[in-house]
């Protein structure tokens, strides 16, 4: 069971102003979107103490390092630097992480969803790229 998402509160949508289509954008969402969105479900086990204190921990870190909820105020470097990482994470299996994993096995990426998030950081990074030209 999992609890409402923070403070039952709509939270803004993940990757606004990217170009992603619906099936990349929940595969992020469904692996990355508790740790690195504003969008987290606490399951119950959240609430525990000391468990809670590491999770929310986690979260913060998570969101510090990559808020996919405010993609649209990354500047534009940000978001480039961004894309490379999320490939880079992606593609070398080091996210989303192993423990979360054991957790929510629903968050493994299959071969298949690695290559599509991994297409999609190398187009939206050109895109970015090429409309900073123009």
């Amino acid at each position: 069971m999992t609890a409402p998402r923070e403070s039952g509160q709509a939270h803004k949508a993940l990757l606004t102003g990217a170009r992603i289509d619906s099936h990349t954008r929940e595969l992020l969402e469904r692996s990355c979107g508790d740790c690195h969105s504003e969008a987290t479900r606490y399951p119950w086990y959240s609430f525990v103490v000391p468990v809670s204190w590491w999770i929310r921990r986690d979260v913060a870190q998570g969101r510090l390092h990559l808020d996919l909820s405010n993609w649209d105020q990354y500047s534009l470097v940000r978001k480039q630097r961004s894309l490379s990482e999320i490939a880079n994470q992606v593609k070398d299996r080091e996210m989303p992480l192993r423990e979360y994993v054991w957790l929510h096995p629903s968050a493994e990426l299959s071969p298949s969803d690695v290559d599509s998030i991994f297409a999609w950081t190398q187009v939206e990074r050109a895109r970015l790229i090429a409309d900073s030209q123009r």
